[in-house]
């Protein structure tokens, strides 16, 4: 008897609208009121020092925790009742910070979790189109995931989620802890993507996610203080709503982070 493989669902860009999120850890809030329309294909910046809730944001995006007063939205349909897997099979990818992987599991390995059932054929496809994002990818199949470089391990976060089509991508935090070379590798597989996918970055980087965003969003105390088109914001004005000199931050020092893989 053939056994049917199962089709994994191709998505495109769709819109996302947070409408009066709010969020509490305890006692403590964490997100107040948070009103953000992301237009389908754009890519949306959400800024903010330090504890501003961001990470918080990102979460609740993408179900991993509960939404409280408020709906998260996509294509105008409410998913604020909805888990994380379930939203993930509407075609809502989530990579937190830090990435998400099996540390002990190949590279190959963390690139086809989630394919049983799918042919020989197009799990070679998949390898195949993460090796055309990332080409050093190709020659470490067979490595443990958790052998890699920071910036590696987020390079093959980043390509388990690109290799399928997907409605909206939240990344949260892609710069951390990495070193500029490699930053500029990702923003630039970002900017490539633009278009095919709804994306929502989380980021400290702020000089160069005010680049690559069409909007730009800034958090403080889990409140919008400052939300516009991105060529309409200044880096003076994203000073001023995070009572910082972004000039000097926003980009990680040269020496932090790990070596360009692809050098």
């Amino acid at each position: 008897m053939a056994t049917a493989t199962r089709r994994k669902a191709t998505f495109t860009a769709t819109t996302l609208r947070l409408a009066s999120v709010s969020h509490s850890y305890g006692a403590l809030p964490a997100l107040r009121e948070v009103t953000i329309d992301v237009p389908a294909g754009t890519v949306c910046a959400i800024l903010g020092p330090n504890g501003a809730g961001k990470s918080t944001l990102a979460s609740v995006i993408a179900g991993v925790v509960p939404t409280g007063p408020g709906s998260v939205q996509l294509d105008g349909h409410d998913v604020s009742k909805l888990a994380h897997h379930a939203r993930a099979r509407l075609g809502l990818a989530y990579v937190p910070e830090g990435g998400a992987l099996f540390p002990g599991l190949t590279v190959a390995e963390n690139l086809l979790v989630g394919e049983r059932g799918t042919s020989r054929q197009d799990r070679k496809a998949i390898l195949e189109r993460a090796a055309a994002v990332f080409p050093f990818l190709a020659k470490r199949w067979n490595e443990r995931a958790g052998m890699l470089s920071g910036g590696e391990q987020q390079m093959v976060s980043l390509s388990r989620v690109l290799v399928h089509p997907s409605a909206v991508v939240v990344i949260d935090e892609l710069s951390h802890g990495l070193a500029p070379g490699i930053l500029e590798q990702l923003f630039a597989v970002l900017a490539s993507f633009r278009g095919e996918m709804t994306l929502v970055l989380i980021e400290q980087y702020v000089k160069r996610a005010h680049e690559l965003a069409d909007q730009v969003v800034v958090l403080s105390y889990g409140q919008v203080a400052l939300q516009g088109r991105a060529g309409d914001v200044t880096l003076a004005e994203l000073e001023d709503a995070y009572e910082l000199d972004v000039t000097e931050a926003g980009a990680p020092p040269a020496s932090v982070g790990d070596p360009s893989p692809m050098s």
